[in-house]
């Protein structure tokens, strides 16, 4: 490393060190815009539509289904003319990113039928909860009963799940 390399380390660690916001605290900023901006433009129940796996998930195959044949099942609004590939470009992104990384690792799950399932339901509680965490934060935030509901749901499944890890690994 050249001196003028170190420079550049160093640059970019003070620069790091003068924005002084945490992880927390930006998705704290964050979430109260998108509030407030929810509020500016009367969006009633907040879809919160942004990214989310299970929803986008959803349209995209409600999307190709109805592309190939002659069905109609519903999709939103963001995807009637062209699906959303949110939860393609999140996996590719993923796996782009562990490649370059060099984390990559390829393995089999040692239960794939019951990962499967697990992976089943997660996407349909998700969905019938109408969406991911962030939704049912903004729905709750503004006082949606579904969005109240889903997240008190959310928070004592974790809670539970949480309890349930400890006292198998105390086993």
């Amino acid at each position: 490393m050249t001196g003028d390399d170190q420079g550049q380390v160093v640059q970019v660690e003070r620069s790091r060190r003068t924005i002084g916001v945490s992880g927390i605290q930006a998705g704290v900023v964050i979430a109260l815009a998108a509030v407030a901006a929810g509020e500016f433009f009367e969006v009633r129940p907040p879809d919160a539509y942004g990214i989310c796996m299970a929803c986008h998930g959803r349209d995209l195959v409600d999307w190709l289904v109805n592309q190939w044949s002659s069905a109609r099942w519903p999709v939103s609004q963001a995807s009637l003319v062209f699906p959303l590939l949110t939860s393609v470009g999140v996996i590719l992104g993923g796996l782009v990113a562990a490649m370059m990384s060099g984390e990559l690792r390829w393995h089999r799950a040692r239960k794939p039928l019951k990962s499967f399932a697990y992976g089943l339901l997660v996407m349909n509680f998700a969905l019938l909860a109408a969406g991911c965490a962030t939704r049912l934060l903004l729905r709750t935030s503004a006082g949606d009963p579904l969005g109240v509901a889903g997240f008190t749901a959310m928070v004592a499944g974790v809670i539970l799940a949480t309890w349930w890890l400890r006292w198998r690994a105390l086993r």
